[in-house]
């Protein structure tokens, strides 16, 4: 089905609130195994989207050329994080800019003795990667697109993407998640599909956390 009038913005606004209690109950209560939580997470929320509208791509979409700009722009935002983290290390020596920098980078990668690292990355890939491009991008900025225009989306989904984040009180995580959230929501706009941004997304989750971690 697609969601129209009054109910799409109660599903909408009702999926948002789940989204942010969620993310403080995975990142803050720690009820249960962080990415077992996460995947169930992406799931649910992917479910919701899936639910709630069409599938957020045609087939035609799926192209080489789709493929090639999510593998580039994974790699790309890979090395903007590598460059940003060289910048904070040396900010931090002159300037004293984040000087619990160290121990919030340790506290994102801490989870990574949860699981075996294979797992993790698996994970990342699929279903935690996919799942939270299905739902902030192909869902949240598009219903937003649809309504509102390019612009007023891409802000609103950065906001909302950033601020599920909020509540680490982690400020290296809450950096990180508004970069991550410009450059896919201004990844989406750009290309105008969802596939490029899926691919980005999947790759770099396990570059960044388990294959060539930055600290």
């Amino acid at each position: 089905m697609t969601l129209t009038g009054r109910y799409a913005w109660w599903v909408v606004a009702l999926s948002i609130l789940l989204a942010f209690f969620l993310w403080y109950a995975t990142f803050i209560v720690r009820p249960f195994n962080f990415w077992l939580t996460m995947t169930f997470n992406t799931v649910l929320l992917s479910v919701i989207s899936f639910a709630s509208g069409k599938i957020p791509w045609q087939k035609r979409e799926w192209s080489l050329r789709n493929t090639g700009i999510g593998i580039l722009a994974a790699i790309a935002l890979y090395g903007i994080f590598w460059l940003g983290h060289e910048m904070l290390v040396l900010a931090g020596a002159y300037a004293g800019l984040l000087p619990r920098r160290a121990e919030n980078l340790n506290a994102i990668y801490a989870s990574r003795a949860e699981l075996p690292q294979y797992l993790i990355a698996v994970l990342l890939f699929f279903p935690i990667g996919f799942g939270e491009e299905i739902y902030w991008r192909g869902f949240i900025q598009r219903f937003f697109l649809t309504r509102w225009g390019k612009g007023a989306a891409f802000l609103l989904t950065v906001v909302l993407y950033t601020g599920v984040h909020l509540s680490t009180w982690n400020p290296v995580l809450i950096l990180a998640s508004f970069i991550c959230g410009v450059y896919w929501s201004g990844l989406y706009w750009y290309t105008g599909s969802l596939v490029p941004v899926l691919i980005s997304h999947m790759l770099w989750d396990p570059f960044i956390f388990v294959i060539a971690p930055i600290k």
